[in-house]
């Protein structure tokens, strides 16, 4: 079973909150699809033509590089854009009042075709699809999140509420894997073997237009990595902060998902980052849960339900840590910051279509809430598939540098 063999096998639409787009406004709301570039690719490539920064414009989410996805962006000003080429589309949407951020996402709809799907795996599926519909799937990252295992880069933001700086720069700018283009992998050879040596890195970084700025700062002051670290750009950090605290909601919730759940009604799928359970049946989360299961912040202080944090303390053990251990310091706009997420979720408008004659061909349409992973989803229906190529988000490309 393939799933993403085509780009056209991933379809993404955003669905924005009624009342976003208008007739009027100061703000030209644009319908950009793209194909084989990121999110923002797409957004520097609309300021260009409409003469304006990049800041400039209006964003409420990312996309996935691979697929045909669809998202719109929001600029104030410039001059009106129509474009249309192999990779790009843009078009104006409507206008709106104020710029598009991410409390006007919704979610998304998305149609993905899986194929290569034999008999027993299609019954499998449209059993699972029923259960779902049923009582929902739960809401774990999906790898899109965790492209900086793919780059071989590990979890940076573990390194780092362990006071290791020094590796943690190492991996983040030296980390190798078979996923890193020719041009990475030569990157990242050349630093690593003159790693210590302050002052050819920087001159490496400087041939290669990344990271000029962490090894001059090195070249002032050899030992302090933390100041180092804070001259990767802001954006690339994040991403590795978020990736380990979704790593760490996984693997709390999965565990929690397997201690509730009978073993005649518990399932696991594969992933990028550990198994991760699932229930056939409606979960048997406690009630005074309301169906969230928090994120955590600093020190967990914020998770108040017992058994969460019992649950994170035992995955922070797993990981070297103890709670008081679970912050980040030295790095400014850096810290951990916890919020609710939904335990489990239900598909919007699950459909099945299969065409047996076209080698088992099957298409799935749904919508999802802002925040949860079709890949995810599909796993669950599928029970496990593998990739022609792997999803290649706007975070693991922008990992790699």
């Amino acid at each position: 079973m393939k799933i993403k063999h085509k780009p056209q096998d991933f379809r993404v639409k955003e669905l924005l909150a009624d009342g976003y787009l208008a007739e009027r406004g100061r703000h030209r709301v644009y319908r950009v699809t793209k194909t084989k570039l990121t999110s923002f690719e797409a957004a520097r490539a609309l300021a260009d033509f409409a003469g304006v920064e990049p800041s400039e414009v209006g964003l409420a989410g990312l996309k996935d590089r691979q697929g045909v996805t669809t998202q719109f962006m929001s600029v104030q000003g410039g001059k009106p854009v129509t474009w249309k080429s192999a990779d790009l589309r843009i078009e104006t949407a409507g206008f709106a009042h104020d710029a598009l951020t991410s409390d006007r996402s919704i979610g998304n709809a998305f149609e993905v075709t899986l194929r290569r799907v034999d008999e027993p795996a299609r019954a499998r599926i449209a059993k699972a699809l029923d259960e779902v519909r049923a009582h929902g799937f739960v809401n774990y990252f999906g790898e899109q999140r965790f492209g900086n295992l793919r780059f071989g880069q590990g979890w940076i933001a573990r390194l780092l509420a362990l006071g290791e700086h020094e590796e943690a720069l190492k991996q983040l700018l030296c980390g190798r894997s078979d996923a890193d283009d020719a041009r990475h992998k030569e990157f990242k050879q050349l630093l690593a073997a003159r790693w210590g040596n302050w002052r050819a890195c920087r001159d490496i970084a400087g041939k290669y237009g990344a990271h000029h700025s962490v090894f001059e700062q090195l070249g002032r002051d050899p030992e302090d990595f933390a100041s180092a670290l804070r001259r990767v750009a802001a954006r690339l950090r994040l991403i590795h902060l978020y990736a380990w605290q979704s790593h760490l909601w996984n693997r709390a919730v999965s565990r929690y998902v397997a201690e509730i759940t009978p073993a005649r009604d518990r399932m696991f799928v594969s992933s990028l980052e550990g198994e991760l359970a699932f229930a056939r049946t409606e979960l048997a989360s406690d009630p005074a849960m309301v169906n969230q299961f928090r994120l955590p912040g600093v020190a967990l202080a914020d998770v108040k339900h017992p058994r969460q944090k019992e649950l994170f303390t035992a995955v922070l053990a797993d990981e070297g840590l103890t709670p008081e251990q679970y912050r980040i310091e030295g790095q400014s706009g850096f810290r951990l910051k916890g919020e609710d997420r939904e335990l489990v979720v239900r598909p919007r408008r699950l459909k099945l279509d299969v065409d047996a004659e076209d080698g088992g061909r099957v298409l799935l349409r749904f919508e999802l809430p802002r925040g949860s992973y079709a890949t995810l989803l599909v796993a669950r229906l599928a029970g496990r598939f593998t990739h022609e190529f792997r999803p290649d988000t706007d975070a693991p490309r922008d990992a790699r540098r």
